[in-house]
């Protein structure tokens, strides 16, 4: 039987969901694949029947620029498929069938599981013989039954060196000040947390960290910035966008909720928020930097082991296909110095979330215990030690 895949990258980018792309490829040439299309934007696009022909990556030299390429290659988009909504499903199985397709690839977070969800249950439903698989993607780093996300690593590599030299240009002059670096994470502190990476090689660079996790109360947050400037002239702020207060509403200058396509609360910069609650209440010098869109498209930072595992996990898909697997996420797990790959039901991991372990926080101090360092270290760096910028500070003179 000729077997045609159909590929698509959804959600936001990381700098490993092309390697991922280009494993798919790999592994779909290596199976002798009759045909691989790629959905340009996603779901989105192939409702319009816009896709490429990917087969032309045979050329190696193209197939090795694609992996180390950031962005997304095919483009993306955040389409919701709703639950009642049958006349969409059925179209998009409409135009599978119209193509011929066996097997239909989705790279993505959360959300895109949610999508792989939908459409394997309607195409089971129908008698379909498509099979639907989920590869996953996300800085964020929560999302269920996997050890760790493809692209949270990277992600985590810029986060900590771009940290460590925000805390150099910080110090330099001789007056009270704070600096607020706000970091993605809407749901979860995954990658907030790789701020004590910093700690680890330049202790109290970092000195305080705030995650989704804990409740934020601001007398609290002003106390702790209050007491940091008390025993030195700056005080680093590590902060994800999502914190929220109390009542779980998000921490920020916009009053207003506003939602995304999947009924995500949308948080407009918590970092301005607190430069004005210490500037109001303290005085101080005070700055607010979002580290924004770099954070998930900086290939120049990208982790060789998170490219490695990206490219495996997309060709293992192909073998979870051939293996007539439908309605699952393609797994990755860490045994000792090895990255096994497997799969898990689709049911386990949409549309939940994987927070951050509270037992990993230091909640008084605000900061990160050894656990998580224990954890991440292995993820991003092959040497298994923390490979930050070796700079001297004056007191090493």
């Amino acid at each position: 039987m000729s077997r045609k895949c159909i590929i698509g990258q959804s959600g936001g980018p990381t700098v490993v969901i092309n390697a991922t792309l280009a494993g798919v490829i790999q592994g779909a040439l290596k199976a002798d694949y009759e045909k691989i299309y790629g959905m340009i934007n996603g779901i989105d696009g192939l409702l319009d029947e816009k896709m490429v022909d990917l087969s032309s990556f045979k050329d190696q030299k193209n197939l090795f620029k694609l992996i180390h390429t950031p962005a997304m290659y095919l483009g993306s988009c955040r389409y919701k498929i709703f639950e009642k909504d049958q006349s969409i499903k059925q179209r998009i199985i409409t135009i599978l069938n119209k193509y011929e397709i066996t097997d239909f690839f989705y790279i993505g977070g959360n959300d895109s599981m949610d999508t792989i969800e939908k459409l394997s249950t309607y195409a089971k439903i129908c008698n379909c013989p498509i099979n639907f698989i989920g590869i996953p993607k996300t800085i964020d780093n929560d999302l269920m039954n996997i050890d760790y996300t493809p692209g949270y690593p990277s992600a985590c590599h810029y986060v900590a060196t771009s940290l460590c030299e925000i805390a150099f240009d910080s110090v330099i002059y001789p007056i009270k000040s704070v600096t607020i670096v706000e970091i993605m994470g809407r749901d979860a502190g995954w990658l907030t947390a790789s701020a004590q990476l910093v700690n680890e090689v330049y202790p109290d660079s970092i000195d305080l960290i705030y995650m989704p996790e804990n409740i934020f109360d601001e007398n609290d947050f002003l106390e702790q910035v209050k007491d940091k400037l008390k025993k030195k002239d700056h005080c680093i702020i590590a902060v994800s966008e999502g914190i929220r207060d109390q009542y779980g509403m998000c921490v920020s200058l916009d009053s207003g909720i506003q939602k995304d396509a999947f009924g995500h609360l949308s948080n407009n910069g918590c970092s301005n928020y607190l430069k004005k609650l210490i500037g109001d209440h303290l005085g101080c010098k005070v700055r607010a930097i979002q580290l924004s869109t770099l954070q998930r498209c900086a290939a120049h930072l990208a982790s060789y082991i998170d490219i490695e595992n990206a490219l495996r996990i997309g060709s293992y898909a192909i073998n979870c296909a051939l293996d007539k697997r439908t309605g699952i996420m393609v797994t990755i797990s860490k045994n000792r110095n090895e990255f096994l790959l497997s799969h898990v039901d689709i049911h386990k991991v949409a549309n939940h979330v994987k927070p951050f372990p509270l037992e990993w926080i230091d909640e008084k101090n605000k900061k990160i215990k050894k656990e998580y360092i224990d954890y991440v270290v292995p993820l991003i760096y092959k040497s298994g030690q923390i490979e930050l910028p070796q700079y001297l500070q004056l007191n090493e003179r």
